[in-house]
Formats: C-alpha cells, structure tokens, sequence
C-alpha cells in the first residue's frame, strides 16, 4: 500500500512539474518585472521577425510575448500560426485555445483549429494501419485506409497556410466594446 501511495504521489510531482515547464503558462512574475518599453520592444522584434519569415526567432519571441503580456490575442494567434507552420500541432492548438479563450476567435481561428484536427485525424487513421494485424480487423483497416485516402483531398481545399493574425488596434481610441481583433 505505501508503494503504491508513493507511485501516485510521484506521478502527482512529474505532472505538476511538467505542467511548470510549459512554454505557455502564465508567468506572472515575468509580466511584473517588464517594463513597458522593454513589452513594446519584444512586441516590435516579434513582429519584424514574423513578416520577414523568420519562424524559429519568431517563435521564441512570440513564446516570450504571451508569457509577459498574457492576454495578447495577436501574440497568441501569431505563435499559433507559426507553430501550426512549423507543424508542432499540439502547440499551435493551445495557442489557438488561448485565443478563444480571450474571446478573440474568428474564422482564421477556427479555420486553423479545423486544419490541425484533420491533420491528427489524418495521422491517427494511418496508426490503425500501422497496428491492426492485416488478417483480424479486416474492415477497420479497409474504412480507416479509405478515409485516410480521402483526407488529403479535404487539406487541400483549405488554404495551405494559416489564416493571418488580426492586426493590432490602433492605440489612439479606447476600444468600444464588443470589438474583437
């Protein structure tokens, strides 16, 4: 019995260690110590560095954005865009998430949500052919292969890049209300 007590409190440990290693969670102690020159300056690099293509140095920069400035929409949504193009799927979807949170989904959102999920549909359909025994499951691997044949022609109706992020509003006016970027 303590073994096992101390099986599921180590694994309790791992998990919440894990979860403090995330890229994305909110660090509030990051976003207290910034200045705002130091924000906007990281807000500017992340976005030359994002126009010019520059993925790896935008991502870093975006990952840093959304943890000083964690209810930037644009931040979220540009890291978003740019992981789902470096096809890290499970980063782009919480970026995504993030943006829906914050109540700044649109179509270009969900439409990157929709492409992300297919993609997985598309890799988990290709593990039941990897795992299913050719003689046993016979029609499980006969439908799955069909859909999996069919997936490709659904990816390509859809735009090959992601949808661009909004741009920022200007900062002359407060927002009105039920504005979203």
């Amino acid at each position: 019995m303590k073994g096992f007590l101390l099986i599921v409190v180590s694994g309790l440990v791992l998990t919440l260690a894990g979860c403090a290693s995330s890229p994305f969670r909110k660090q509030s102690d990051v976003a207290s110590r910034i200045s705002p020159q130091a924000l906007m300056a990281l807000q500017e690099s992340a976005a030359v560095a994002y126009a010019q293509g520059n993925a790896p140095g935008a991502i870093g920069l975006y990952t840093q954005l959304v943890q000083s400035a964690p209810n930037d929409v644009q931040a979220w949504h540009r890291l978003g865009n740019l992981e789902l193009l470096d096809e890290h799927y499970a980063q782009a979807l919480l970026a995504y998430e993030h943006v829906l949170q914050l109540g700044g989904g649109n179509a270009g959102v969900w439409h990157n949500v929709a492409v992300i999920r297919l993609r997985e549909a598309q890799a988990a359909l290709n593990q039941v052919q990897a795992q299913a025994p050719s003689s046993a499951n016979a029609m499980l691997r006969a439908n799955s292969a069909r859909a999996a044949q069919a997936l490709p022609r659904v990816l390509a109706l859809l735009s090959p890049q992601p949808a661009p992020a909004p741009a920022p509003a200007p900062p002359a006016a407060a927002p009105s209300g039920g504005e979203q970027p």
